[in-house]
């Protein structure tokens, strides 16, 4: 087989690759599998076309053309869950499960607040009980919509709850509702019946095409039979090309599994970037505790500014957990995004420190100290400048593994 021949079948093979949902990919073995089972039938396919004949360019096309689109395929492997809703019938219990932890974080982190505000300003508890209520309120609503797109997300990709591994457990018995260990064996079951039904219904359209070919085949039996002796000739040559096209392959196999490992970017850590960056952010520009009294202005504005770029932060980590890890030029654009505006970090950090009067240096020391003077010698202002030096160089530091990452991306695109 040519070169030119062998690279047409590599880019289809790539194509579907590219177009499977994240949930097989995970899966190597499954995967390896399915993309070798993806190569025989097409490779069978293109020998029937050629009727005995050497497989060509012009056979792989043909073939590829009734094997139909990489979408078409891919689209196969997507339709595992029950719909329902947006959601899949078997994402949905695990849906419920991460709304309310993530409302029990909120709830918390929110009564945990109001205790500290509670102590530091008795005289005021209903403005105190309010001001929780209402952080309650937002944070839950804003953690409902963001777990929501990311589900959504999941159901459209084909997820399934034993994809992610040990987490549903621990979900279900913390909430403890209609999701069992049988409900899982069940899960997996049916997850192992629908990719066998995938590879089922390639196998019957390659079935179908091979019927109909042996129709046409049965009118040029005669021409067959005296090109059968010069196919013996050419077998042992094939058997041997294939031989070395399997360890070409095994080594390419190695050397994606060896670059695979160092993937830079997972997606819990872009679903954590997502959900924390909007919601700490959103409660930093919105403020629902009343802090009257205790900050400046100046510093609260200076907070909402900060909670600003956090929520912009968050919503590009959104962006590339919906573009997938697997896309790795968005990937690299987005990293390279992320580092340039990483910049705007360091001039609001270096305020601070140009303004340390504003810093509420008494609510972190009990009132000892009430303010930072502008004193070189002061060992209270050497602490509070090495503190924000510390905290720019992991912002520059932050910047320089985000073009890190952009470096073992181009690494990963050469190698696949």
């Amino acid at each position: 087989m040519s070169e030119s021949e062998n690279k047409v079948v590599k880019n289809y093979i790539a194509q579907v690759k590219q177009k499977l949902p994240e949930w097989l990919k995970w899966k190597e073995d499954e995967l390896k599998n399915v993309l070798e089972d993806l190569e025989a039938q097409l490779y069978g396919e293109a020998r029937t076309i050629s009727q005995g004949e050497e497989v060509s360019n012009a056979d792989l096309h043909e073939a590829i053309r009734r094997m139909g689109p990489p979408e078409s395929i891919a689209k196969l492997y997507k339709l595992r869950g029950t719909p329902k809703f947006y959601l899949t019938q078997e994402l949905f219990d695990f849906y419920l499960r991460s709304l309310l932890f993530f409302f029990g974080i909120v709830i918390f982190i929110n009564i945990i607040v109001a205790v500290f505000q509670f102590i530091i300003r008795i005289d005021v508890w209903w403005q105190v009980l309010g001001g929780m209520l209402s952080g309650i309120w937002i944070g839950c609503l804003i953690a409902a919509i963001v777990i929501t797109i990311v589900f959504v997300y999941f159901s459209m990709e084909g997820f399934l709850p034993e994809d992610f591994g040990i987490i549903p457990r621990r979900l279900a018995i913390l909430f403890p509702f209609n999701f069992t260990e049988e409900d899982m064996e069940e899960t997996r079951a049916y997850t192992k019946q629908r990719i066998e039904e995938a590879k089922l219904i390639g196998k019957e359209k390659l079935a179908e095409v091979k019927i109909r070919m042996d129709e046409k085949l049965a009118e040029k039996r005669i021409l067959r039979e005296e090109k059968r002796i010069e196919t013996k000739l050419l077998r042992k040559q094939k058997l041997d090309e294939a031989k070395a096209l399997r360890k070409q392959k095994l080594e390419e196999a190695k050397e994606k599994r060896a670059i695979k490992k160092t993937q830079p970017v997972t997606i819990g850590e872009l679903i954590f970037g997502t959900t924390a960056g909007i919601i700490f952010g959103l409660l930093l520009i919105i403020q629902p505790f009343s802090v009257t009294g205790l900050m400046q202005q100046a510093f609260l504005d200076w907070l909402q500014i900060f909670g600003f770029l956090i929520f912009v932060s968050g919503l590009f980590s959104l962006i590339r957990l919906v573009i997938g890890v697997s896309n790795y030029t968005g990937q690299q654009v987005f990293l390279i995004i992320g580092a340039i505006y990483n910049i705007s970090y360091i001039p609001l950090f270096l305020f601070l420190l140009n303004e340390p009067q504003i810093f509420p240096i008494s609510l972190f020391s009990g009132g000892i100290i009430s303010s930072i003077p502008e004193v070189a010698t002061n060992i209270t202002f050497i602490i509070y400048f090495w503190v924000i030096v510390l905290i720019i160089v992991g912002i520059i530091g932050g910047m320089i593994g985000n073009f890190l990452k952009v470096g073992k991306y181009s690494k990963l695109k050469k190698a696949y």
